[in-house]
């Protein structure tokens, strides 16, 4: 663990020495939840190897401060070849008022949709390369989706099916790490929710600092829809997600399209997704990755999923991108355990 994180550790645990003397019943604010996620994965991937792998933990401990504030620390494994355990979330969620909130501190993200919504809940293993990205080719979260900063949320008006949920950041850019440079990245985020799925559209504008303290762009928009299953299609669920903008000295742009059927045992959803991922730097340096990918999910129990995953993609690729130049391959069979606890 890194000095950062058990410093952390041990602020905690005099915070909770602190509040169990100053009450009765501290431990009744106090909830800890997570999941896990190990996998094997069978790759013909260029420099991939056959792998027992340990892909994601995550471990959140949230508490109510007061009638207003809630506490929440992230503790993350999110590899894969990375060890570590490391702070992913620190920040207070602060009611102003019913209709208004504001998060502030080191805070995940509210991007789009597979970029802001957790792997637990997701079906595909990974999300969209335009979005997380993989060695060969960076999408706009590839750190992850944490960011220090603030932000601001005004959530709808009750009865108005109309209003979306709008959230207004102001935010270092560059991840969980000290900000390089005087400039903010600023976001604008408006999500709604209806009860047969979900619509929004994304915004930000910033600039990342590498470790050679090259200053590049980091602004993208996004938009994108989704049909729950079992609600106006049967048992049929779509999703569709779109984005573009500028990272590390590249334009990109990505989309996917996802189906899901509800085979209606309660237990079993199958899925099905095309995406497309572009990078271009300039006329002699791209990268284009077009692939599908077909998958099973099934849930054991209340808190354990088996998901089976088959994916068959193909790189394009002009000069360097990402440190990686030449066309290649990317199929691969996955099958993964997932156990949530809360």
């Amino acid at each position: 663990m890194t000095r950062l994180v058990i410093c952390v550790v041990l602020a905690t645990m005099l915070m909770s020495v602190g509040v169990a003397v100053a009450q009765d019943n501290w431990y009744d604010r106090i909830s800890i939840s997570g999941y896990f996620q190990v996998r094997y994965v069978d790759t013909d991937q260029s420099g991939q190897f056959d792998n027992f792998d340990f892909r994601r933990m995550f471990v959140t401990i949230r508490g109510a401060i007061d009638s207003r504030s809630t506490g929440i620390i992230t503790f993350a494994r999110v590899g894969p070849g990375d060890p570590n355990i490391d702070l992913y979330n620190a920040f207070v969620d602060y009611r102003i008022e019913d209709q208004y909130r504001v998060q502030i501190g080191q805070v995940p993200t509210w991007f789009g949709l597979e970029a802001w919504e957790g792997s637990a809940v997701r079906l595909p293993l990974e999300r969209a390369k335009i979005l997380e990205g993989t060695p060969a080719g960076l999408g706009f979260w590839w750190q992850g989706a944490s960011d220090r900063g603030i932000w601001f949320r005004r959530m709808p008006t009750a009865g108005m099916g109309c209003e979306p949920m709008i959230v207004l950041g102001v935010w270092n850019g560059q991840f969980r790490a000290d900000d390089l440079n005087d400039d903010k990245t600023l976001s604008v985020d408006l999500k709604w929710d209806r009860p047969w799925g979900q619509v929004g559209f994304s915004w930000m504008d910033g600039t990342f600092v590498d470790g050679a303290a090259v200053e590049t762009d980091r602004s993208a928009w996004d938009g994108y829809a989704r049909l729950l299953p079992n609600t106006v299609a049967g048992p049929v669920g779509l999703q569709f997600e779109y984005a573009d903008g500028d990272l590390l000295g590249a334009e990109r742009d990505g989309w996917y399209g996802q189906v899901v059927y509800d085979v209606g045992t309660g237990k079993d959803t199958l899925y099905g997704r095309y995406q497309e991922y572009n990078a271009t730097i300039d006329s002699a340096n791209f990268a284009d990755f077009e692939g599908w990918t077909l998958g099973w999910a099934h849930r054991v129990y209340e808190s354990g999923q088996l998901s089976f995953e088959y994916t068959d993609g193909d790189w394009t690729r002009t000069g360097m991108v990402d440190g990686v130049a030449g066309d290649s391959s990317e199929d691969m069979f996955a099958a993964q355990w997932q156990y949530a606890f809360q």
